[in-house]
């Protein structure tokens, strides 16, 4: 080997050395830092405040985040909670439990909703949770109603010359499919899990906002409001944002002056602890990606 070669391999070896001890330290700054932003949260968490959570984008099911509601439920240093909607809403089962969640919390503690650039569907049905509904007077809300979609490639199969046979128990098992158009009575019968679905989201409505017959008719047409006429119509209490939610609870209990702690933040820093450190965790990644496939009942407005 010449002098030249020996002289570029040792360079490159001290070139990945170099490499490999950067990754090393930039991992290790990226834990510093999250560590000490954990340390600061629970430190602010550990006397009293308001409690903060944001509910951002489509909603799925999402034990943690329901968890995380039961917790603040039961902190004695939770005086009150603020939640930030920004929705479209998203499956009918996940709104169900945060709602759930956050009405066992509203019975213990006060709690507002803050309405963002959009809070329908799924998104308005957890506002619904809380004792004050707060909304810009352009916030996108509303949307109240329940849909199943399903995409259908029957005709495209055909023009592949592709059949796909199936074999099932009865004429309703799946019968919503990629594969066939569903027969009218396929429909008939998903219509009715809709309709049922439909009417116990009206029925929270009805019962949460004391809306007068007209209105609640007028709302649960499926359609989009603005915050200005989902107060005249009864769906939100206040035209404003976090500074009239703080004003609100400060009426309700004696929070003036207490700080607020956002815990949405910190339960994301978790997660990536526990991604990092628990055994298994990297494994799962793979069923996230795919755990929105297949068909749910969505209240979304898309």
């Amino acid at each position: 080997m010449s002098i030249e070669a020996e002289v570029f391999e040792q360079a490159k070896k001290r070139a990945r050395r170099k490499g490999f001890l950067l990754a090393l330290l930039l991992v290790f700054l990226v834990l510093i830092t999250i560590i000490i932003l954990n340390s600061f949260l629970e430190f602010e968490r550990k006397g009293p405040h308001i409690a903060t959570i944001k509910i951002d984008g489509p909603i799925f099911d999402d034990t943690n985040f329901n968890r995380l509601i039961y917790e603040l439920g039961f902190n004695p240093n939770v005086k009150a909670l603020i939640v930030h909607i920004n929705s479209p809403g998203g499956s009918v089962v996940g709104a169900e439990s945060i709602f759930v969640a956050l009405s066992e919390l509203s019975r213990e503690k006060p709690s507002v909703s803050v309405l963002g650039e959009t809070a329908t569907s799924g998104g308005y049905l957890i506002a619904a949770a809380t004792d004050k509904i707060i909304s810009r007077s352009n916030t996108l809300t509303g949307s109240i109603g329940v849909l199943l979609q399903y995409p259908n490639l029957s005709k495209l199969l055909k023009n592949i010359g592709i059949d796909v046979n199936t074999i099932r128990s009865s004429d309703l098992k799946a019968s919503i499919n990629l594969f066939e158009k569903p027969t009218a009575k396929a429909i008939e019968k998903h219509q009715q899990v809709i309709d049922e679905t439909f009417l116990w989201f009206k029925g929270i409505v009805a019962e949460k906002r004391k809306l007068s017959d007209i209105n609640l008719e007028e709302v649960s047409k499926g359609g989009v409001f603005t915050g200005r006429k989902a107060k005249k119509l009864g769906l939100v209490d206040l035209i404003g944002g976090e500074r009239e939610a703080i004003k609100y609870l400060e009426e309700k209990v004696d929070t003036k002056g207490l700080p607020l702690v956002d815990w949405t933040s910190s339960t994301a820093s978790s997660s990536l602890l526990d991604l990092i450190f628990k055994q298994g965790d990297i494994s799962s990644l793979g069923k996230n990606f795919l755990s929105n496939s297949g068909f749910r009942l969505y209240s979304i407005l898309f």
